[in-house]
């Protein structure tokens, strides 16, 4: 049995894929159901491209040829379903949820049972797939949304490595519609650019999946009522002065926001306030969502810091984190944004002033 050199990459897909699946199957870490979800991913796409060296260096049965399409319908419920296990904080696969495994057993059983599937149904694969990425995105965008909303932590809005995986595996998915449908574009050798593409996919996934969950609080089903539901009507509001003095108030004498952890709900509680009434009185009369609102008084905080700090060994380090600010690039980013410098540029403006 020869291997050629187009086989080497399917061969380092199945190992890559084996081999991070049972790495994720075995993580204890806080994030269990979505390192699950992930190598359920990777197992499906390790048994797929064994199939594809099966059919290609022994004599395989039929079916497995008939099967080849089959384990793309697993893909996309197994990725949509991976992203809400990282955004909501209480996610757990329902026994509805299961019904989104049909098309995939359907058209497996029907394969091992010898009728031709992907000839008539090939197709929809394609269309399955754009749907659940497209549903996966808009989760994405929504949870962007209410941690704007409901969370003070400025790198939690931050989804780029999830976006980048969404990104990779469109273009894995457009390059495929292309070499199907239209052109062949086979590299050298007859290396796929489809399989290498499929390769970084399940680096970056891995990578990124097993390091960047733990960042993730989640959002709960309360938090994402607050942003989805409809506004308070805009009608005179006799109580909101009085509400408003008591914001002003609590954040001058109490300093809250100091706290890097501090959401909407936990805000409101120290308010005595409900969630839906304080978002609506920091949107409407303070012009800001939770989170600006929250930085901005780090910010200003920062500012008076850095101008009058506590001794002169202080550092801009210790300042970000009595501020409130538990991420370096974070606390760069919004301080330079509201005053037009970084922290250690308006420090040594003002000393030489």
């Amino acid at each position: 049995m020869t291997i050629a050199l187009s086989q080497i990459v399917p061969i380092i897909i199945v190992f890559q894929s084996a081999l991070f699946a049972f790495v994720l199957l075995t993580d204890r870490g806080p994030k269990r159901a979505s390192n699950r979800l992930l190598a359920a991913f990777l197992v499906v796409l390790a048994l797929q491209f064994f199939n594809i060296l099966y059919l290609e260096l022994l004599a395989a049965p039929e079916w497995m040829a008939t099967a080849q399409c089959v384990f793309g319908f697993a893909y996309g419920p197994l990725l949509y379903f991976y992203s809400l296990s990282l955004i909501y904080d209480d996610f757990a696969v329902k026994r509805m949820d299961l019904l989104h495994a049909l098309p995939f057993a359907i058209f497996m059983l029907a394969a091992m049972l010898g009728y031709a599937i992907c000839y008539p149904f090939g197709s929809l694969l394609y269309v399955s797939l754009i749907i659940y990425v497209a549903l996966a995105i808009r989760k994405i965008l929504l949870y962007r949304r209410v941690i704007l909303q409901t969370r003070s932590q400025h790198d939690l809005a931050e989804l780029r490595w999830l976006q980048w995986t969404m990104i990779i595996f469109s273009c894995t998915l457009l390059l495929d519609i292309v070499d199907h449908f239209l052109v062949d574009i086979t590299l050298q050798w007859g290396i796929s650019v489809v399989y290498l593409n499929i390769l970084l996919l399940v680096n970056w996934m891995f990578y990124k999946g097993l390091k960047q969950p733990q960042l993730f609080l989640g959002i709960s089903e309360a938090d994402q009522s607050l942003v989805m539901d409809k506004p308070e009507p805009l009608s005179e509001d006799e109580d909101a002065p009085a509400d408003l003095d008591r914001i002003r108030q609590y954040f001058a004498t109490e300093q809250p926001f100091t706290d890097p952890q501090l959401s909407l709900q936990g805000l409101a509680r120290q308010l005595n306030l409900p969630p839906r009434r304080l978002s609506f009185l920091i949107n409407r009369h303070f012009g800001q969502n939770f989170m600006s609102f929250i930085n901005h008084h780090r910010i200003e905080l920062a500012k008076e810091r850095l101008l009058h700090p506590k001794d002169s060994g202080e550092t801009i380090l210790e300042v970000m984190y009595e501020v409130g600010f538990n991420s370096k690039s974070s606390f760069n980013t919004l301080f330079k944004k509201e005053t037009g410098l970084t922290p250690s540029q308006f420090r040594k403006s003002y000393r030489q002033a």
